[in-house]
Parts: structure tokens; C-alpha cells; sequence
């Protein structure tokens, strides 16, 4: 379903494809990077986005979505113990409370936590997901949503992550915007320019918002990981983690801004699926 879906969503744009990676492949590496004249222009061309939502109803709902979607997964349903990292608010881990699970949500940082989650059951903590304080096999199933790509330390964590489930358990992960990809920057709040991060200097993006009464832009809140890194740390742990399903989302909305600044792209990468691959789901079995 997921591969149907991208496919739908991305046919309009498909014939963009070859004469963007041609674009790409054949520019230099100079300028790398627009001014902030070019920044003001762009910024007025595109809209803002849609909210996210992180009032309190929509949280509590996206819970019970991410918590239905896990439960309906292969072995969630003789899974006792659940370990969700990257929780921030809890909410996820909060509704599989109210299934009847034991369910552990942690985050670098606790204020984000909602009462109603441990209200509700779940077992909250602020912890360094590369750090876990669990000991070995401690758990049935480990689940992560939009944190695989905010990690500092994505392999220690995935090492950390094999260690403390048990044989037999599954391991779900669902993460991006990649950062080369449009929206990699997490910055739209901010920067409504798809692609920012390439487009722009941190220090034109930072002067941009300080004039503009903007919120000022994270640069450390990514890891900066392509997708070739992601597939080459899984790959490297095949032994422990039996391959259930991988799917990788491409974006191809904003082509045309590669096509007419290709060499602000060329300058970070010649691997055109890192400007495209943007989002990755994936299930496995820990050996």
C-alpha cells in the first residue's frame, strides 16, 4: 500500500525525474549556496504549510493511530512489553497502555511529556536513547516515529535498541524528512523554501528569521544522515535483525528548484535519491 500510495502521489511529477538528475550530474559545485535576495523571493512563492497539530486532542488522536498501526504488525499481538523511543509526548505508548500492554516511552528531554499518557498507564522517562538503563531483552517490541532522523548517534542507538530486545522481537521504525530531501531542515515553521538547507546558508537562513521576527531555525535538531548512510547501518547489522519490510517515500514536488539552482545540490551531494528519498519505514525481526 505504501509503494501504491508514493506511486500515485509522485506520477505527476515523474517525467521530471531524468532531466533533473541530468541537471544535477552536470552542474558544478559553485555557488553553492543563494543570497538572501533570492531567499526573500522564494519565501513569497510558496505558501505555508499545513499545521501539524500538537493541540491536545490532535495528539491524543495521533496516538491512537501510530498505537492501532503497531498492534496490527506481526508479533505486536504476543507482544507484552513495549518500548517506544523518541516519545516526546507519550501519547503512542499511552494508547497501548489502554490495550492492555506494557508500554515504556523515553526522550531526551521530559517536558514534552502528557499527563494524560501516565495517566493513563505508560511508563515515562527522560533518557538518551543511546543510553538506555534497561537491561538485556527486556522487551517484546520496540517502536520509533520521526526520531531515527534527530539522533545524534543513530548506530549507537540502533546498537542499543538490538540489546535490549529480546530474540524473536520486532523492531518498527518510521522516520524523516531525511535532511537532503524538501523539508529535511524541519525548519517550515520558519522557512516555508522546500530544500532551505541547500538553497541557503545557515547564516542567511539565521538573518533571514532575526529580521523577519521568525523562529529561529534548529540547525543541530537533524543529523544531516542520507539515505545511503541509513542502508549501510542496517545493512551492517543483518545479522541481528532479520529484514521484515523496508519501504523508502520519495518526494518529487519541488524538482524544479533543483533544475534552477543545481549547483547549490551539486554542492552537497552527486547522489540525486538523497535530494528525493525522503521518509523510511521499516520492520524487522531481532535474530
Amino acid at each position: 500500500m505504501d509503494a501504491l500510495r508514493d506511486a500515485a502521489r509522485n506520477l505527476p511529477r515523474a517525467r521530471e525525474v531524468e532531466p533533473t538528475r541530468r541537471a544535477l550530474l552536470a552542474a558544478p559545485a559553485e555557488p553553492a549556496f543563494l543570497d538572501g535576495a533570492a531567499l526573500e523571493a522564494l519565501q513569497a512563492r510558496f505558501p505555508e504549510p499545513p499545521a501539524y497539530g500538537y493541540d491536545p486532542r490532535a495528539v491524543e488522536e495521533r496516538g491512537q493511530i501510530r498505537a492501532r498501526e503497531i498492534l496490527a504488525m506481526p508479533g505486536a499481538d504476543r507482544a507484552t512489553d513495549f518500548l517506544e523511543l523518541g516519545c516526546w509526548d507519550g501519547m503512542v505508548s499511552a494508547s497501548l497502555a489502554r490495550a492492555g500492554k506494557r508500554a515504556t516511552g523515553i526522550d531526551y528531554r521530559g517536558e514534552g511529556f502528557d499527563a494524560r499518557a501516565a495517566a493513563a498507564g505508560a511508563n515515562l522517562a527522560a533518557m538518551d536513547a543511546s543510553k538506555l538503563t534497561f537491561e538485556d531483552a527486556s522487551f517484546d517490541f520496540v517502536f520509533s516515529y520521526d526520531a531515527f532522523e534527530h539522533f545524534d548517534s543513530p548506530g549507537r542507538v540502533l546498537e542499543e535498541t538490538i540489546r535490549v530486545l529480546k530474540p524473536g522481537g520486532m523492531l518498527y521504525l518510521d522516520f524523516g524528512p531525511l535532511y537532503l530531501s524538501p523539508l529535511g531542515q524541519h525548519a517550515y515553521r520558519s522557512i516555508r523554501v522546500p530544500y532551505c538547507q541547500c538553497l541557503f546558508s545557515p547564516e542567511t537562513l539565521a538573518a533571514f528569521t532575526a529580521a523577519h521576527g521568525l523562529p529561529a531555525i534548529e540547525f543541530d535538531h537533524v543529523n544531516r544522515w542520507t539515505i545511503a548512510r541509513f542502508r549501510e547501518l542496517f545493512a551492517r547489522h543483518a545479522a541481528s535483525l532479520a529484514r521484515v519490510r523496508w519501504h523508502e517515500s520519495r518526494d518529487l514536488s519541488h524538482l524544479a528548484l533543483i533544475r534552477e539552482s543545481p549547483s547549490c545540490f551539486r554542492s552537497k551531494s552527486d547522489q540525486f535519491e538523497d535530494f528525493v528519498v525522503a521518509h523510511v519505514s521499516a520492520l524487522f525481526r531481532k535474530n
